[in-house]
């Protein structure tokens, strides 16, 4: 869905533009005199209170990636001692991260699994880091957490 958004948000504006003008436009000499004109209020749906509504949904639909790493919590952080063999490091080349809101939902979703000590995510580069305790997960539930998020594991590769 993200590669065609920058045309869904044109249309959105578009649209919305359109039904304001429709709204708002000036009433020409001939409406004015006519005077056959229905004086009733008009529907709910027809109203400028629900294109109003209609409005700022979709303004705050649009601009969901600038303010949507508020939404997550904060993960608490607990202090483990893993010995030093145990400790795993895996970078996963994810596919679809295009914004900070997308790393936060891959940290997010990752962080759920048991044996998680670390992630970084950059969607930049298109990759998480991740360093885990062995004896507690493995890299492949890591890459399933992964893949639940939305998000794709194109390659994962161990790091030293």
């Amino acid at each position: 869905m993200e590669p065609v958004r920058p045309w869904l948000i044109t249309l959105s504006v578009g649209l919305l533009g359109f039904a304001w003008y429709q709204k708002l436009k000036p009433r020409t000499a001939a409406e004015i005199q006519c005077a056959c004109e229905d004086e009733r209020k008009p529907p709910f749906l027809q109203s400028k209170t629900f294109l109003g509504i209609v409005t700022v949904l979709a303004a705050l639909m649009m601009t969901f990636p600038w303010y949507g790493s508020v939404i997550y919590p904060k993960n608490q952080t607990n202090t483990v001692l893993v010995p030093a063999d145990q400790i795993e490091t895996v970078s996963y080349q994810i596919t679809g991260m295009t914004c900070s809101s997308c790393e936060e939902h891959v940290r997010h979703g990752v962080s759920g699994v048991s044996g998680v000590i670390d992630i970084s995510a950059d969607y930049r580069a298109g990759k998480a880091v991740v360093r885990f305790d062995r004896s507690r997960t493995n890299d492949e539930e890591i890459r399933r957490a992964i893949d639940a998020t939305g998000y794709k594991v194109k390659h994962k590769e161990k790091v030293q």
